[in-house]
């Protein structure tokens, strides 16, 4: 987890090759935020342990529901978003026996980049016997953006973990204004390792902004892509695909698979966290077990946790970069 209460500064982020010489200028811990947290299991529940939160990044107590197995720990970021020279370093440690769901309360909004980039990196370390949901997004990329996402999960032999991913093309309903594929440059960095050894790997980078040929060529003629990784074993039965959401599954040997998805993001929203959250409950409660959270009265619909129903909110189409 790092040194508990110490500041995290500017050294602690990582540069990638495609924004070298765009390192901030700014003071080593101006515009740094993030937060270190530990999860651990007491009186049969998931809560905070040590804990530091630095400015804009701040986190409520995890949210523990009676009839629930997994904890909801929010992140929030204080400000309107991710703006040039951002960067959110954020350390999760989830100890033995640890169920948890980890998300911001809010989508991912990446504002211009003028002089440098913004950027969002992640360490997550899963214990043995420990479960743990990570949806760090939706991200929104603004014109002209440039953003680099680091995800790291370790896991231990017994430890299982998912993450999720969606990427929509910016604020696009919006007539002559649209955004749509309007960003600089986005690089996502991803790996998962268990006992040290890398089982998963997953980077790219694109370069903006799209022709409508190159948005058709990326995502297919659609509004959103997703991705999930499952690190530990796939149930024998899954939920039905959402048909607007053009599910994939790619299997990566006895260590786990990863799910993509290209579509309507509502459908991809809905179908995506569907299937992360079925796969939870599963490995905590068995295969017949209803998904963490979702069939909860305790929780309000936000852009994960939402129905589509709530998402179109009756009219077609939507731009839902609008209300999430």
């Amino acid at each position: 987890m790092g040194t508990g209460s110490v500041r995290i500064t500017r050294e602690e982020v990582l540069t990638p090759p495609e924004f070298k010489g765009l390192e901030s200028i700014h003071h080593p811990a101006g515009r740094v935020g993030g937060a270190r947290i530990e999860l651990i299991r007491t009186d049969n529940t998931t809560r905070l342990g040590t804990c530091y939160q630095q400015i804009p990044v701040r986190l409520f107590p995890p949210f523990v529901f009676g009839s629930e197995s997994a904890s909801l720990l929010y992140l929030i970021n204080l400000t309107a978003g991710l703006m040039d020279g951002d960067a959110h370093n954020i350390d999760v440690v989830a100890r033995s026996g640890t169920r948890a769901v980890v998300t911001g309360q809010s989508a991912t909004r990446i504002h211009p980049a003028l002089k440098s980039f913004a950027s969002q990196q992640w360490t997550i370390d899963v214990e043995d016997d420990a479960v743990v949901v990570v949806l760090p997004g939706p991200n929104i990329p603004f014109a002209g953006c440039k953003y680099y996402q680091r995800g790291r999960v370790n896991l231990a032999p017994r430890a299982k973990a998912i993450w999720g991913d969606i990427w929509l093309p910016g604020r696009y309903e919006r007539a002559e204004i649209s955004e749509r594929f309007q960003f600089d440059t986005i690089v996502q960095d991803f790996e998962a390792s268990r006992a040290g050894e890398l089982i998963f790997r997953d980077r790219f980078c694109w370069n903006g902004p799209w022709t409508a040929e190159e948005a058709a060529w990326f995502f297919g003629g659609q509004l959103a892509c997703g991705s999930l990784f499952i690190g530990g074993p796939l149930p024998e039965s899954l939920p039905q695909a959402n048909p607007a959401a053009g599910r994939s599954l790619f299997p990566l040997g006895p260590e786990g698979s990863c799910f993509r998805w290209c579509g309507d993001p509502s459908a991809v929203t809905t179908d995506l966290v569907s299937l992360a959250m079925h796969i939870a409950a599963a490995w905590t409660s068995g295969p017949q077990s209803r998904p963490w959270l979702l069939d909860s009265s305790s929780l309000s619909p936000n852009h994960w946790f939402m129905s589509a129903k709530d998402w179109n909110r009756g009219t077609t189409p939507v731009d839902v970069t609008e209300i999430i």
